[in-house]
């Protein structure tokens, strides 16, 4: 093998190494010191009591930019007040983006948008966001 061929070769195995060590971002839960995940089938948004989140999410993509998928929201009406309320569900789209370097090390999402391209829940816009946790 002569001497620039064992370069590239070197070359060659160096760049797929350094492609395979950067991995997608995740998705951190809301119980801290839970792993942070890729691709979850539930997302609670409403951590302190769930009294928001998405099932059934099935991923249209997972990217070091950008996640998105379609799902069901289940939302608490809270009335007459939240432990009394009930559910009622809305066909969804998530979007996971803004990916950080936390402190932990790990590459995670810190925003989440999500939309009703069906009807919205009585009283509430077609569409909304928060920040996520970056442990």
């Amino acid at each position: 093998m002569t001497r620039v061929a064992l370069v590239a070769v070197v070359l060659l195995a160096a760049a797929s190494v350094a492609a395979g060590a950067t991995s997608p971002p995740k998705l951190a839960g809301c119980v801290p010191g839970s792993p942070s995940t890729v691709r979850p089938k539930k997302i609670i948004v409403a951590c302190g009591d769930a009294n928001f989140y998405f099932t059934n999410l099935a991923w249209s993509a997972w990217s070091a930019v950008q996640a998105k998928a379609t799902g069901v929201a289940h939302l608490n009406d809270c009335r007459p007040y939240c432990a009394a309320g009930h559910f009622h569900t809305y066909r969804a789209t998530v979007t996971l983006s803004r990916p950080r370097t936390c402190t932990n090390g790990a590459r995670e999402f810190t925003r989440l948008a999500w939309r009703y391209p069906g009807s919205a829940p009585a009283g509430l816009p077609a569409h909304g966001s928060q920040p996520l946790p970056c442990r």
